[in-house]
């Protein structure tokens, strides 16, 4: 037997079984002890065996909400989308998923949410991108610079604000200078 889905969920597995058992000619307390399903559920199964065959336990596609932009409205967004949001009027050519909403509704007059946006866009094909802006002042010799001659200097000399290489040292200095009994709460007086 087909179903719509290639992967199926335990429950329909054992759906499934438990309508082959009923056509081999199972009884209803048989399948149920097999299929550990309940007696109720076995004479539903068995019920619709009857009425629709094995083919209606198979599941069903869930309608759900219809999709307010159809495959051809999508297919334009992803045009437009991919010309840029400067050609599209806009005065970024950064897409944002408000700016995308508001695309929406301006052409098609269907309101969107902005985690809604991202689905469509996901659906798309398309992903969220985080933009790599650089300063206009940025001076790549300034920083190859800093990278080869300030940093390591700042490194060796521990100017950093934190320096990982004492603070094993310090901390057994701490503690071998002063031992503390741990059970009075007093100096051990015996360094042994």
């Amino acid at each position: 037997m087909e179903t719509t889905h290639k992967r199926l969920s335990a429950q329909a597995r054992r759906r499934l079984l438990g309508g082959d058992l009923i056509v081999r000619g199972f009884t209803n307390d048989e399948i149920v002890e097999i299929t550990e399903a309940s007696l109720s559920s076995v004479k539903r199964w068995r019920a619709t065996i009857q009425s629709a065959g094995l083919q209606g336990l198979a599941r069903k596609p869930q309608s759900g909400r219809p999709a307010r932009l159809d495959a051809t409205q999508k297919a334009e967004l992803k045009t437009i989308l991919g010309r840029g949001a400067i050609l599209a009027g806009y005065l970024t050519d950064r897409w944002t998923t408000k700016i995308v909403a508001d695309l929406i509704i301006k052409k098609w007059g269907i309101t969107y949410s902005r985690p809604q946006v991202s689905r469509i866009l996901h659906s798309l094909g398309l992903s969220c991108q985080k933009p790599d802006v650089q300063s206009t002042k940025r001076s790549q010799a300034a920083i190859d610079h800093w990278r080869h001659y300030v940093w390591p200097r700042l490194k060796k000399s521990g100017r950093t604000g934190f320096d990982a290489g004492n603070l094993g040292r310090k901390r057994n200095l701490l503690y071998t200078k002063h031992r503390y009994d741990l059970g009075t709460g007093r100096r051990n007086s015996d360094p042994s």
